[in-house]
């Protein structure tokens, strides 16, 4: 059951460092829904358009909040389609659909932080670091920010 629901704009910005590389900061506006149910937990969906190579992407995704706060999961849905959990000291597995092919790795949070606005509005940053192998691959920080919209 619904308790609240609004439309919002989606901020996520997502920083990777990946050893010998320039840092990459990718940022994401656009349109989404917020909504917050019985039971506390929080829903934000929203689409993401990428262009890479001439070809246009567009992804269906939500991000998914623990009724307390201790935990995120980010589904992303789409010709490359991953779900990353993230919940501080805690490890979880995951697999990365491309067109290409699947690739399996660790999602290890560092991390998780949550602040709350004016109704509609929450702020979440996950520090995490992504391990495939027995290899630290990228340090990441994803951050998803709702915001009334105008």
């Amino acid at each position: 059951m619904i308790f609240m629901k609004k439309k919002v704009e989606v901020n996520v910005t997502g920083i990777h460092n990946r050893q010998g590389e320039p840092e990459e900061k990718i940022n994401t506006v656009s349109e989404g829904v917020y909504e917050v149910t019985s039971d506390g937990t929080g829903i934000i969906e929203y689409k993401e358009v990428q262009e890479a190579d001439g070809h246009r992407f567009v992804f269906h995704n939500k991000a998914i909040i623990s009724p307390d706060k201790k935990m995120l999961e980010v589904q992303r849905g789409g010709s490359m389609s991953t779900g990353l959990v993230f919940s501080e000291g805690k490890d979880h597995e995951t697999e990365y659909n491309t067109p290409y092919g699947k690739m399996f790795m660790n999602v290890i949070t560092k991390s998780l932080a949550f602040e709350e606005g004016d109704v509609g509005e929450i702020k979440a940053v996950a520090e995490y670091a992504i391990k495939m192998g027995d290899e630290i691959v990228s340090d990441s920080v994803i951050t998803i920010e709702t915001k009334k919209r105008k």
